[in-house]
């Protein structure tokens, strides 16, 4: 029967009780390695003896660790056979339920006659598409705008003097300039 439990710390040592393994007393090591199953232990020092106990327990905890693995790789379905057969046999009829409802929505969508509904203006804007612009509006020249600002009514003098020095200098393109001249001559 095993008397002690043994374990290997971070540096590697393995350890039994509080001490490690090689601080114990070689009669202390021996009744440890025949509580673990190796052969001979009163022929073997205290170091060989430690070591193989080590190997023994790292052998151990590999084969634990294989075995977990192998068990996470196994479906359930052959673990617990009973509930994978309930289970499909529950999916199956889940399956057959929703098809049925498919059938029989489609079955009344047949049935419902559908009403005609009247365009309403959005409908026949949706359905009409906009004419296109034959073509893009030619670029204004500085003379056109100069003429353009020249000919509004709304304007005083000095407002035309201003946006024409605007034109002259660069300041604004021509199209943002008559733009301006449109909006003071409303507001006057």
């Amino acid at each position: 029967m095993v008397s002690y439990v043994l374990n290997v710390d971070k540096a590697g040592d393995l350890k039994f009780g509080r001490k490690k393994c090689r601080l114990h007393k070689k009669d202390e090591v021996a009744k440890v390695a025949r509580d673990y199953g190796i052969p001979t232990p009163n022929k073997k020092t205290v170091k060989e003896l430690c070591g193989s106990l080590k190997k023994k327990i790292q052998n151990a905890a590999r084969v634990s660790n294989q075995i977990k693995k192998d068990l996470n790789n196994v479906p359930l379905a052959k673990l617990y056979p009973e509930a994978a057969k309930k289970r499909a046999a529950a999916k199956k009829r889940a399956e057959k339920k929703a098809f049925d409802r498919k059938v029989a929505a489609n079955f009344m969508k047949g049935m419902v006659t559908k009403r005609i509904v009247t365009p309403t203006r959005t409908t026949i804007r949706a359905v009409m598409p906009m004419p296109k612009p034959q073509k893009k509006a030619m670029p204004l020249t500085k003379d056109v705008a100069r003429k353009r600002i020249m000919a509004m009514k709304g304007l005083n003098g000095r407002n035309k003097f201003s946006l024409v020095n605007r034109l002259s200098l660069n300041q604004h393109s021509p199209r943002r300039v008559v733009r301006l001249a449109r909006e003071l001559a409303r507001l006057r």
